[in-house]
């Protein structure tokens, strides 16, 4: 019996296996062993399956922070963690464009993260931009780098070499500093967005903080 759940495990293994090409409604209805007509009498389209599919891997990939964490450490622990399954699920960012993160699992997300962040001290406004500064900083730094490996020393050798056969004219800093700019990485990338981001967010935390104090 079809269920919306089975319905997107198998969508979500297909995306791990195949990538985001083979989530079509006949592929999945064939591997689910049932028409597509029997399919469509539970996601109405594929633009509805890609809701499900986003909002399961949300589900997996959001797991409860450890007890008695501060919001900025709770807000480390999850970015990192969702961070890491969108890793090892790269098709799956692919879906996470902002429209889809409308299922109940995303909207259970979006309400804990806004809580996490009034909880801190801000507006509720501040809060729901903190939170979505955060998911846009998370989902594309996966976005950004997918299926590139720039801690590989071939890859960062390529880049260090392309940098450095610039125009010095055009390109001085890129050409001066080729090694160290060809050195950095996605993760070195996003831990330093992550800091930046939540040193931002601490500082208008404390200026509410301050507000209220005087």
């Amino acid at each position: 019996m079809l269920s919306l759940e089975a319905i997107a495990d198998t969508a979500l293994r297909l995306l791990d296996e195949h990538g985001i090409e083979a989530m079509t409604m006949r592929r999945l209805a064939e591997d689910l062993g049932c028409s597509q007509s029997s399919l469509y009498r539970h996601v109405r389209s594929r633009d509805e399956l890609t809701i499900i599919v986003a909002d399961q891997a949300i589900r997996l990939g959001m797991q409860a922070p450890p007890p008695g964490l501060d919001w900025r450490s709770e807000a480390e622990w999850l970015a990192r963690g969702f961070r890491g399954f969108l890793l090892g699920h790269p098709s799956v960012a692919l879906l996470l464009r902002g429209t889809e993160r409308l299922g109940p699992n995303s909207l259970l997300g979006v309400e804990s993260a806004v809580d996490r962040f009034i909880g801190a001290g801000l507006s509720p406004r501040h809060a729901a931009a903190a939170a979505g500064a955060l998911a846009t900083l998370i989902i594309g730094s996966v976005q950004f780098n997918l299926y590139l490996d720039a801690t590989d020393p071939g890859e960062q050798q390529a880049r260090q070499a392309l940098y450095e056969r610039l125009d010095p004219r055009t390109h001085p800093r890129m050409v001066r500093h080729a090694a160290d700019i060809a050195g950095v990485g996605s993760e070195e990338e996003f831990e330093f967005g992550l800091k930046m981001l939540l040193d931002g967010i601490a500082v208008a935390v404390r200026g509410t903080a301050d507000q209220l104090d005087g």
